[in-house]
């Protein structure tokens, strides 16, 4: 959106792309959270096209901002954590933050779905699991541990 004095309104273009990464990732999440054993879950978490979103909102952002990043890399390593907070601080540094996290979250929990599969835990376990890998990742990875060790230790044992 253009103002009217001709400048883009690139709190609305942040906004957007903050967005997009949570919107992109959500059919995802919602299939292992959903359907975690079907075969359409399965197949849609095969290869990588579930990190296009979150990559091409932090590739854009960065081309649009690269001031933050160019700092961050250029500037005196003793003041790393300022110059972190300044660019957190700002609306293309939470997309960027955010986008990050969107992708890492994606990634692991992934990885804890597949897990989960793998080990044959149950659909209420593998749901929880899914569940908090996506809201609030360090619960999610302490339950993939517990869960997943409880279920082998029972296997073993019986």
């Amino acid at each position: 959106e253009i103002t009217d004095d001709g400048v883009i309104d690139m709190e609305l273009i942040y906004t957007v792309l903050f967005i997009i990464p949570t919107i992109w990732i959500g059919p995802y999440w919602l299939l292992m959270l959903s359907e975690p054993t079907s075969e359409r879950t399965r197949d849609w978490m095969r290869g990588n096209s579930l990190f296009i979103g979150p990559l091409a909102v932090w590739l854009i952002t960065a081309i649009l901002e690269p001031s933050g990043l160019i700092d961050l890399v250029t500037g005196n390593p003793t003041d790393f954590l300022d110059t972190m907070v300044e660019i957190l601080g700002t609306e293309s540094g939470t997309v960027l933050a955010w986008s990050h996290f969107v992708a890492g979250d994606i990634m692991a929990t992934r990885w804890m779905w597949r897990k989960a599969i793998e080990n044959q835990i149950g659909v209420s376990k593998t749901r929880l699991i899914v569940f908090f890998g996506v809201m609030l990742m360090p619960v999610g990875l302490l339950m993939h541990v517990i869960l997943n060790s409880q279920d082998k230790t029972s296997h073993s044992e019986g």
